[in-house]
Parts: C-alpha cells; sequence; structure tokens
C-alpha cells in the first residue's frame, strides 16, 4: 500500500496563496509585466517547497512554527508623518534616504534629491524595462529561482512588490551612503511584508549601504519581514553593508544576503541585531577570483524570550583569498541565540587565510546559546581558524569596577558593553557608530 506523505504546511501556502491572488487584483492592469510574470513563477516554485523543520539540519535550533501561524494580511498604508522619522535619523550622516513603511515604498519620506553621478537607484520593475540595465537585472532574477529551494527565498521573490535595483558605474565612488529604512507599523492584524534588493558594484568602485529595520513607535502587533540582498562586485570593487535591526518585540524577520565578489573585490558586513520575536539571519558569499576580501562583524543582544539566529556560509573557491568573521553576543532572562558559520576552503583555493570567531555571554540560568563554528578544507596551503566561546562576566572585573565606585550595576553594564564594542569598532562610518552604540545602550536600558 503507497504511503500518503501529507504536507505539514499545506494550509500555510494555501494562505498565502490566496493573499498573492489578492494582490494580483490590485495590479490594475499591470499583471503582464515580466516583472510580475515573475512573481508568479515564484508563487507557482512555492507549491512544491517545504518550509523547514528543525529535523532539517540547517533549522534544528529554529523552529519557524511561530512564523508561519499567524493568517497574515497585505501590508495596509499607514500615514506616517516626517516628525516620526526623527528617532531613525543618524545625526551628522549626509546619506540618500529611501523610507518603506510595511512594504511600500514613501517617496514623501524618502531624501533621495540628485543622486550622485555615476549612482542609479530604481524600483526592480522599472530597472528590468530599463534598456541600460534590463538584461542585468533578468539574469538575476533568473539566478534567484534557478535551482532554489529555499521556500522564504520563493516567497520574498512571489510578493516583493517594491524591490530596489541600486547601480553603481565603473570607478565611481560614492561618498553619500544609501540609508533603506524599513519601518513597520503593525495594527490589530498581523501584516506579512517583502523586499527585494539587488545592487551591483562595477569594476572599481566603492558605495556604502545601510539598512534600519524598526518598528514605528508606538505601534503594537505581530508581523513578518521576509528580506532578500543581492549584491554583486566586481573587480577591485568595494561594498560596506550595515545592518541595524530593531525590530518590535512581535515582529518576525528572515532576512537572506547572497553576495558574490570577483577578483581583488572586498565586502564587509556589519550587523546588529536587537529587536524581533524570532529572527533568522542568512548570510552567505562566493568568492570568485584571487585577492578577494570578505568580513562578517555581528553583535547580538537578546532579552525576554527573543530568539536571534545567524547563518553564515563563505565560500573560498579560489586561492589567495581572505575572509574575518566575527560575532559577539549578549543573552539573558529566556532568550535563545544561534551561531553556525561555515567557511568551506576548495581544493584549488590555496593561500587562503581565514579566521571565524563567536564569543557569547549568557547571563542567565534560562537563557541558552547554540554554537557551530565550522571549517571544511580541500586545500593543504592555507591559514584557517575558528572557535566558539559562551561564558559569564568576570566577577573579578566586576569586583575591580565596583571597588573604584561603580554600582554593581554600572561595573555590569560597562563590561557587556566593552564586550560588543570590539566589533562595534570596526564599523568605518563614524556616524552610524555612534548611532549603533545608542541602539545598544537603549537596549541596556529595557
Amino acid at each position: 500500500m503507497p504511503t500518503v506523505v501529507q504536507d505539514r504546511y499545506a494550509e500555510v501556502k494555501a494562505r498565502f496563496q490566496q493573499l498573492f491572488e489578492a494582490q494580483q487584483i490590485q495590479l490594475n492592469g499591470h499583471a503582464s509585466h515580466p516583472y510580475h510574470q515573475f512573481r508568479k513563477e515564484a508563487m507557482k516554485r512555492l507549491e512544491g517547497l517545504n518550509f523547514p523543520t528543525r529535523r532539517d539540519e540547517e533549522w534544528k535550533y529554529t523552529s519557524v512554527n511561530r512564523v508561519l501561524q499567524p493568517e497574515y494580511q497585505l501590508e495596509t498604508p499607514v500615514e506616517v508623518k516626517a516628525a516620526q522619522l526623527q528617532p531613525f535619523l543618524i545625526d551628522g550622516l549626509d546619506a540618500i534616504r529611501l523610507v518603506f513603511v510595511n512594504g511600500a515604498f514613501r517617496e514623501e519620506l524618502s531624501d533621495i534629491g540628485k543622486l550622485p553621478e555615476g549612482l542609479t537607484v530604481m524600483e526592480l520593475d522599472n530597472a528590468l524595462a530599463d534598456e541600460r540595465f534590463g538584461e542585468m537585472v533578468q539574469r538575476q532574477l533568473d539566478s534567484l529561482m534557478e535551482g532554489q529551494e529555499d521556500p522564504f527565498m520563493v516567497l520574498n521573490a512571489a510578493f516583493a512588490r517594491h524591490g530596489l535595483f541600486i547601480h553603481v558605474a565603473r570607478n565611481t565612488v560614492v561618498e553619500k551612503p544609501v540609508y533603506l529604512i524599513h519601518l513597520a507599523a503593525p495594527g490589530e492584524v498581523p501584516t506579512f511584508s517583502s523586499y527585494l534588493n539587488i545592487a551591483f558594484a562595477e569594476q572599481s568602485s566603492e558605495a556604502s549601504f545601510i539598512e534600519g529595520l524598526f518598528e514605528l513607535p508606538g505601534a503594537e502587533g505581530a508581523y513578518f519581514n521576509n528580506l532578500v540582498n543581492r549584491f554583486r562586485l566586481k573587480p577591485n570593487s568595494h561594498i560596506h553593508h550595515y545592518r541595524l535591526q530593531q525590530e518590535g518585540r512581535e515582529g518576525f524577520l528572515i532576512s537572506n544576503a547572497d553576495i558574490e565578489q570577483d577578483g581583488d573585490s572586498t565586502y564587509s558586513s556589519y550587523a546588529v541585531d536587537l529587536g524581533g520575536r524570532l529572527v533568522r539571519n542568512n548570510l552567505a558569499t562566493t568568492l570568485n577570483n584571487q585577492g578577494t576580501g570578505t568580513n562578517f562583524y555581528g553583535t547580538y543582544f537578546a532579552k525576554g524570550e527573543q530568539h536571534i539566529d545567524n547563518h553564515t556560509f563563505i565560500d573560498h573557491a579560489m586561492p589567495h583569498c581572505q575572509s574575518n568573521e566575527l560575532y559577539k553576543g549578549i543573552l539573558t532572562d529566556k532568550a535563545h541565540g544561534v551561531f553556525n558559520g561555515k567557511v568551506l576552503v576548495r581544493r584549488d583555493a590555496q593561500k587562503t587565510n581565514a579566521f571565524q570567531q563567536n564569543s557569547s555571554l549568557v547571563l542567565s540560568d534560562k537563557a541558552q546559546m547554540d554554537s557551530k563554528p565550522q571549517l571544511e578544507i580541500f586545500a593543504d596551503d592555507v591559514r584557517c581558524s575558528h572557535g566558539a566561546t559562551i561564558g559569564q562576566l568576570d566577577e573579578t572585573a566586576v569586583f575591580y569596577l565596583r571597588s573604584r565606585g561603580l554600582s554593581d550595576e554600572q561595573a555590569r553594564a560597562m563590561l557587556q558593553h566593552a564586550f560588543l564594542e570590539e566589533v562595534i569598532e570596526f564599523m568605518k562610518l563614524e556616524p552610524v557608530k555612534d548611532f549603533a552604540e545608542q541602539l545598544i545602550m537603549k537596549k541596556f536600558e529595557e
């Protein structure tokens, strides 16, 4: 008798299908646009995929049941005044600002101005129709779906109506960073928002991208943000990618960043994770030619019942490349942290230099940290190291600071801040560094 395998998430996929059909009604005659056809194909692909369970090795420490249980609705327009953006603006930073509220681009809140020469920013559907970039964008959309087995990536492709295309021309150094502010303004009904961004850095170019993920003050309720970033770095290009995450206490976030680097390029990621009920970050890069450098720097601070999961993958595919990875975090109350970092050194990747370290402070009996640094090395002439530490504050150091006049609370806060500061110091933009430190200090005060 044949075995019948039931899809435990069939109801969930049916709800997303209904949302997609409701979204189609709002297209107002644009259903034939190539970008919408791409989204339809993604929705069709979702039918044959399964959402991960804790039986899957890559998700063994993180259950997505809480993310998929709510009956989400499409993002709804919310009135937001310019003054409400003030807490999320970075003092001293002259930036190109693009604001999204519940997934929708808000031009009236943005501050694009005249873009610097060599920098192009446009919505993906417009870029797809542009004779300069259409073929480039189409290749990226095709490769995104080719063999794609991650249901959250496919779900993102199906629902990302307001994706961005960012292009930095050859030999261009963009002095102004691009600041993407994603604001969640949940209400009584759980909302679902998707963001898809594709960024190209042409040969010998350099640019900085800042992402801020925040909840609007006073807003309460459950929501799910599904974020995908694709970065393509041509030879000798440099990208600095900052991600400042302070989602709401009922917010779910699944973030995917996919990077491909050509020779002599450098990609640096600076991530700060402070908010959210459940957060999963997937960060992966492939080093496709010699002389390539990759830097992954991350901090996380979780309280209450927060769950923050960082998954990283660095693929050393060619020789004479280097990577540096440092993640440090603090967990207290009943929080749960996960770090799963993998560095792959392929057979031809001789002269690789790879460093990976994860260190965490667990400050309560009920907090939990799962750390799994991994090295897979198939070359014999390399310098690679990896490690993990999980511990508590040094009570001797606490006693020393108290002997110098600090209270117990002040001493512990100072040591915790210093612990995270090692990662924050890698940030190149001083205003962003100062802003990140302010966010962390507010987290201490909660």
